[in-house]
């Protein structure tokens, strides 16, 4: 597409500010700005200098008004709303970047990728890890078998502060650990069929929402017997980490460790020997000016390539890499994890199918769903 992409974005909040003005930025335009707070829509007409753009209250009236005027669309509303929002711009067949998860309830998270198919060329979810050229490189030296089987993988994600009043969470679990959650599939290429987990309430936090607690741990295991664990919270008082920590037959991969915020993050590869391999190599965050959510200067360039990236897919017609398809499976893995650790470490069996009956009939028997 030789002119810039018209965008529509509804949900304009912390997020939906962020993708809004990267694709600014890109060079792109927003053409209609939507939420169900009008208070929210003047704000982010106002911080996006977007005055222009028409607004929006209602995602199926920007849909209809807007039929024929938008390339894209950008969805980041709440997280119990994401499908709602969604459906009537699949219906109207506009591509879309949706935040992460489909919605807060896995029966309806079912029941929408049921609604709109297995299709990848719908719905580019905004997992924006499988984009960030650090865990990417991660991902390379594990598939050239550097460190050889994969053993054990640690994967953590902490936040410095609590979410902002505004923000929607049903658990910490659900909403933080669905990141981690994905990355765990995407580097080892399968799906837990353990998982049990616990959450807890650590000294002196404080947060404006209830999730439950501040701090989780969720203990896995798969198919070919790799242990695996995801560590969460949000209380590292020193900056947002996010590391990755993998164990192989024959080496050890280190991605990310705590270098100072914003600071370097190092893809550290232990040989045997306990040496570092040259195939190890530093990336830098993004240091940004003003304010910004906490999470940017960790992955600002991941956005930006995951943005790219969508509407390279949509000029080409490709497939988009991560879509309902593979958030649904991380969304099977937290609702297991989130149960469990609302059972006090129950343990949880899963199995993942291609057909959506065989995989809800799965989730059903597994009790992850109630009949």
């Amino acid at each position: 597409m030789s002119k810039p992409f018209r965008y529509g974005v509804y949900g304009v909040g912390r997020i939906g500010k962020v993708h809004a003005a990267i694709v600014q930025e890109q060079g792109q335009q927003v053409v209609a700005l939507g939420d169900d707070v009008q208070a929210a829509v003047v704000d982010a007409q106002n911080e996006l200098n977007a005055g222009s753009a028409k607004t929006f209250n209602d995602p199926a009236e920007m849909a209809q008004v807007m039929a024929g005027e938008l390339d894209a669309m950008i969805i980041a509303s709440h997280t119990k709303d994401h499908a709602r929002h969604a459906l009537p711009f699949v219906k109207a067949h506009v591509p879309i970047y949706l935040e992460k998860p489909l919605t807060d309830d896995l029966q309806e998270a079912f029941e929408f990728v049921e609604a709109i198919g297995r299709d990848p060329h719908q719905i580019q979810i905004g997992l924006q890890r499988r984009y960030d050229p650090a865990l990417l490189h991660t991902k390379k030296l594990l598939k050239s078998g550097l460190i050889g089987d994969i053993r054990e993988i640690r994967c953590i994600l902490r936040d410095q502060f609590p979410p902002p009043v505004t923000y929607s969470s049903r658990g910490l679990i659900i909403d933080m650990g669905i990141h981690v959650a994905d990355e765990a599939i995407f580097f080892l290429e399968e799906f837990p069929n353990e998982v049990w987990a616990s959450v807890h309430h650590t000294k002196a936090y404080h947060s404006p929402i209830d999730e439950g607690g501040d701090t989780a741990f969720v203990t896995f295991t798969t198919p070919s017997n790799v242990l695996g664990r995801l560590d969460l919270s949000r209380t590292h008082s020193s900056g947002y980490n996010n590391e990755t920590y993998i164990i192989g037959t024959k080496g050890t991969i280190h991605t990310g460790r705590f270098a100072g915020y914003p600071g370097p993050v190092h893809v550290e590869v232990w040989q045997p020997d306990g040496k570092k391999h040259p195939d190890s190599q530093t990336f830098e965050m993004s240091y940004l000016q003003g304010n910004y959510a906490e999470f940017l200067p960790r992955f600002d360039i991941a956005y930006r390539y995951a943005h790219q990236q969508f509407r390279q897919d949509i000029e080409s017609g490709a497939a988009f890499a991560v879509t309902q398809n593979e958030v649904l499976d991380a969304q099977v893995f937290v609702e297991a994890a989130h149960r469990s650790a609302q059972q006090n470490g129950t343990r949880y069996q899963l199995q993942r199918f291609d057909d959506l009956h065989e995989y809800k009939t799965a989730c059903i028997a597994n009790g992850l769903l109630n009949v």
